[in-house]
Order: C-alpha cells, then sequence, then structure tokens
C-alpha cells in the first residue's frame, strides 16, 4: 500500500531526488484540497505542469502529471506529495483529544493496536527519509527476524530452474521512458532522452543484482546482469546514446554487469545448467551490433572468460576455432588466436600451438609477440627474418605504422650487432617514412664520414618527401641551418607555396646576415597579398608583429617605413589597421 509516508520508496532514486529538488526550490507553485482526498496543484518544470493526488486517508490512491514522463512516478509527482504532506503536518502532528475520545468504545486490545497504528502513521509522516534509513539500517543489523523480514518484503526469493526473463520489459523501459523535453518546435517540444536518468535507472539494476549475487540468488542475478547489457546493445540505434552530452559513460555499466555475470559462474553454488545458460546468453549479446561496430564493451573477451569457466578444454577450444573461423577479419583476431594458443598449451598439444601461430604471423600483434620471444632468446637471424617478412606483408597493405615498427626493430637489433651497413640503411629508410625526422638525420651524420656527407645528405634530402610545419619548425629547414646552408635556406624559403610570411617570420633571422634585401623584398610582397585579402583587428595585429620582426633585419627600417607609409594612404578607411600601424 502506498501512503503519503511511504510513497519514497516506490520512486526511482533519480526521480526522488529530482523532486526533492523540486519541492525545496519552491517549485509546486499552487496546491488546494479541492475536496477531501482530492488534490491539485501545479508544478514549474521546463514548462508548468497540473499535478492530482487522490487520497483516501493516508493511502495514495491514484496520481496524475501531463508532463511527457513515461514511468510509474514523476519528479514533478513527488514535489506535489511532499507538498502535501507537509502540508498536513501543519494542520495536525498529532491525534486531537476528540479523536482519542471517540476511540473509548473499541474494545481495548483492538483500540490500542488502531491508536500504536495511528502513532505510527504520525511519526511516518515527519520523519526526515535519511534518519528513517538510517534507523532501519542500524535496527536491521541488530535485530535477525527484522533483517529477514525487510529482504523477504523487498527481495523474496524466487527459485527459479532456468534463466527468467521477468526483467526484460522492466531493464527495456529505463531506455524507452526517460524523456525530458527538448527544443522548442512551434507549439510542441522536441524530446529527448534523459540519460542521466537511464544511467541511474541501469546503476538501481546493477546495484540489486549484487545484492542478490550475496543472497546466493545467482539465476535472478544473472537475468539482470545479462539484461542490462541486451538492452544497451538494444538501444545503440540512439546516435545519442554513444555520444551523450552528459558525459554518461555506459561502459561502466557494462563492465559492471560482465564482472557479475563472471563471478556467478565461478560461483561454487551455480549450477552448471545456469553457467551454460549464461554463456550461451552472452553470445547471443556479443553479436549485437553496438559490440560488434562500436568499442563500447569488448563482449567477445567476456564470452570467452565464460567459457573457459563453463566449458572443459576440449569443448572451449572446439568454440574458440568456430569463433576463429567466424571471425577472420574482425581487427581483435589475435586475441582469439592467443586463447586458442594457450589453451594448446595447456592441454600439451605444443606442435599444435606453434603452427597456429605460424599461420596466424600475418596479423601484427602474433608477428610481435613472436619477434619479442626470438630477440628476448638473442636469435638475431630468425628475429631479422622474421621482421623482414613483416615489412613485405606491412607495404602490400599500406599499413606504414607497423612498416615504420618493424624497420625501428631491424634498427635496434642492427644496433646491437654493431652492423653499422645495415645500421645506416635503416636510418635512411626510417628517415625517408617520417618525412624527414631530425633523429635519424642525427644518426645518420654520426656514422657517414665528412668526406660524404654533403653528397649522401644531398641524395637524402632529394628522396624525402617534406611537410610545411610552421611554428613548430620545419625539418628542412632546420637541417640547412644545421649544415649552414643559407643559399638552400633562402632558397627553399622562396618557393614556400603555403604561409611563406610564417616561414619567413620564423627563419628570417638566419638570413639576415646573408640575404637580409632578398628576405626584405620577400616580405614585401607578401604582406602586400596579406594586407590586401584580409580584414579584421586580428589581421591587423599579425601585420604589425610582421613589420617589427622586419624592422630588426639589415635595412629593415628604411623598407617598414616605406610599407607602411604606403598602406597608409592604401587602407586610410580601415581605423583599427591605421591605429595598429600607429607606433610606426
Amino acid at each position: 500500500m502506498i501512503t503519503i509516508s511511504n510513497f519514497e520508496k516506490y520512486v526511482l532514486p533519480q526521480i526522488l531526488m529530482r523532486g526533492e529538488d523540486y519541492y525545496e526550490s519552491d517549485a509546486v507553485l499552487e496546491i488546494e484540497e479541492e475536496s477531501p482526498g482530492e488534490w491539485i496543484a501545479t508544478v514549474c518544470g521546463t514548462e508548468n505542469y497540473e499535478v492530482t493526488v487522490s487520497m483516501e486517508g493516508n493511502e495514495i490512491i491514484a496520481w496524475e502529471c501531463d508532463c511527457p514522463y513515461d514511468g510509474n512516478i514523476c519528479k514533478h509527482v513527488v514535489a506535489t506529495l511532499l507538498a502535501i504532506r507537509d502540508s498536513r503536518n501543519k494542520v495536525a502532528r498529532f491525534l486531537s483529544a476528540k479523536e482519542v475520545d471517540s476511540q473509548v468504545s473499541i474494545p481495548e486490545k483492538n483500540a490500542a493496536k488502531m491508536v500504536m497504528d495511528e502513532e505510527m502513521e504520525q511519526i511516518l509522516l515527519f520523519a526526515e527519509p535519511d534518519k528513517l534509513s538510517d534507523f532501519v539500517l542500524k535496527y536491521a543489523s541488530s535485530h535477525s527476524d527484522f533483517k529477514s523480514a525487510l529482504f523477504e518484503t523487498f527481495l523474496p526469493k524466487k527459485p527459479v530452474a532456468k534463466l527468467s526473463v521477468d526483467y526484460q520489459m522492466e531493464i527495456e523501459k529505463c531506455f524507452n521512458s526517460a524523456y525530458k523535453n527538448g527544443p522548442k518546435r512551434g507549439r510542441y517540444y522536441e524530446p529527448e532522452i534523459d540519460w542521466d536518468e537511464v544511467s541511474g535507472k541501469v546503476d538501481g539494476y546493477l546495484a540489486k543484482a549484487t545484492l542478490l549475487l550475496q543472497r546466493q540468488d545467482l539465476e535472478e542475478a544473472a537475468t539482470i546482469a545479462l539484461q542490462i547489457l541486451r538492452s544497451i546493445g538494444n538501444n545503440h540505434i540512439e546516435e545519442d546514446f554513444l555520444y551523450n552530452d552528459d558525459d554518461i559513460d555506459f561502459e561502466i555499466s557494462c563492465e559492471d554487469a560482465g564482472d557479475l555475470l563472471l563471478e556467478i559462474v565461478k560461483h561454487s553454488g551455480a549450477s552448471q545448467v545456469l553457467k551454460e545458460n549464461i554463456l550461451n546468453e552472452a553470445t547471443k549479446i556479443s553479436k549485437m551490433a553496438t559490440y560488434r561496430e562500436y568499442e563500447l564493451y569488448d563482449m567477445d573477451e567476456l564470452v570467452q572468460q565464460i567459457m573457459f569457466s563453463v566449458q572443459s578444454k576440449e569443448e572451449a577450444l572446439l568454440s574458440i576455432n568456430h569463433l576463429i573461423e567466424e571471425r577472420k577479419e574482425h581487427r581483435e583476431l589475435y586475441k582469439l588466436v592467443l586463447r586458442k594458443v594457450e589453451i594448446l598449451e595447456e592441454l600439451g598439444k605444443t606442435v599444435e600451438a606453434e603452427a597456429t601461430l605460424s599461420e596466424f604471423l600475418y596479423l601484427p600483434e602474433i608477428r610481435r609477440r613472436e619477434a619479442e620471444k626470438l630477440l628476448n632468446g638473442k636469435c638475431y637471424e630468425k628475429a631479422i627474418s622474421m621482421l623482414n617478412e613483416g615489412i613485405v606483408i606491412a607495404e602490400k597493405a599500406g599499413e606504414y605504422g607497423i612498416l615504420r615498427e618493424w624497420r625501428e626493430q631491424l634498427l635496434s637489433i642492427y644496433e646491437e650487432v654493431h652492423d653499422v651497413a645495415k645500421v645506416i640503411e635503416m636510418c635512411r629508410l626510417l628517415f625517408i617514412h617520417t618525412n624527414g625526422s631530425l633523429d635519424y638525420y642525427h644518426k645518420l651524420k654520426s656514422l657517414i664520414s665528412s668526406t660524404d656527407w654533403k653528397e649522401y645528405l644531398s641524395t637524402l634530402l632529394q628522396e624525402t618527401t617534406f611537410f610545411d610545419y610552421w611554428g613548430s619548425g620545419n625539418t628542412k629547414a632546420e637541417i640547412y641551418i644545421e649544415e649552414k646552408e643559407y643559399d638552400k635556406l633562402f632558397s627553399f624559403l622562396s618557393t614556400v607555396e603555403y604561409r611563406r610570411l610564417d616561414a619567413l617570420v620564423q627563419y628570417a633571422s638566419h638570413l639576415n646576415a646573408t640575404h637580409s634585401s632578398e628576405i626584405l623584398s620577400l616580405f614585401t610582397d607578401d604582406l602586400r597579398v596579406y594586407a590586401e585579402k584580409n580584414l579584421g583587428r586580428s589581421h591587423y595585429e599579425y601585420i604589425a608583429r610582421v613589420l617589427r620582426g622586419m624592422r630588426k633585419l639589415n635595412g629593415g627600417k628604411d623598407v617598414v617605413k616605406q610599407l607602411v607609409d604606403e598602406f597608409r594612404v592604401l587602407y586610410k578607411r580601415r581605423p583599427a589597421m591605421m591605429q595598429e600601424l600607429g607606433e610606426f
């Protein structure tokens, strides 16, 4: 029976908290008891909502709110019930003398019971929920009978022979009923899912499943955990579900549900039938698009862990073989392969384990593992052969990150065995591959004789594609500076097509002694084009910064004065530019 004193236990925690916030912030604008037991209230939310409550004595018979919430009791009803409780408390906190007198004619035993019941009702009317919860917790911890009655009332044991579907509609409803009002479109509000509310409801079911597990109600706990994973999978079609703006991480909910299932299958009280049911259901869930196409949660890994706890090694091996065949193109196929190898080794089938590794060496993760084993054993020739095979595969597949990794592994081997010629060749290939990494440039310079270096470097630079990075530094320009090749640096800067002004600002100081007049000419040409094409304070500030840099170059003051005079005539109708040029 829902009463004005106990309705909180029938409300979801998130909804209760929000309803309390509404009430405490005076969102209940109007409330009136139109006739005995019939209450009507106006509650301010996204808009004003009308709430009606019907009561018989302390019992709540019916309630209604015209908000779009599709659950049982919404936050507006909660706020109204709190207002009703407060209103009734102000009218009368205790039984009046007249009411007591009217009970004298009742037989003594029944009269005492009725008085006690009324007193209990009155206490519950003004008892603070937090203090009441603390009292129940404290009393239950020291009175086993009360604790048993509490559990039996709220978590009755349900003997189940197999996984039930009692929670399917309940948990699925968490995702279908948590709507809030979105942006207003004409006369209507566009509904949006309140992901914070969804998360709160799911967490509530996870907490219940954890408690059921502690009480060894394994079947029901498993049902809840599986349904949470299934419902999250079912709702992947909602774009906002995976990319919500509320920082709600449903991966954690999946992990908690998965951990619960693992605890259950490893539990000494779990029957083989229950374990197999969990494995079958988890396998079906793992095929859902949410877990296949998005990196929300690794259901495959969960299925494998359950499999090891449920099946014999021979059965697990058959299942793994089936999964490998089914997921040949899956990006994490290597995990299944390593599981298979692990099982084969545990079964003493070492030859078959080695054959499996050889079959899947085309997977970078497997090749990396085997190469590390060879390197740890100082088997350098075999490791080099394996890495060279990997390079061929990576080049064909266009996997340039893997290609670089294998070459870096080879470089470390050649350095360890002091094969200088091979070290030079790997550094050359890596320099080209990384579009001119200064690390490999410095290594090459330390290894090649000074008499051969200039010619070697010239060829290397021609073989390499460089990117125009300005601000953080350009590798080709940095090399010319380090080599003191100022003619080449100027030639390079003069041919830059993208953001040449930035390049000139960054490297002009290195050419001041040798090419100041040419650099100033490039500055002038580019700055004229920039000023013509760009409007706005930020652009004018940039022009002023460039001019300051130009003044520091040999002959720069005269060039800057001439350019500023030109701009003052051409752009006199740009007051913001005139302000920025004031210092000149």
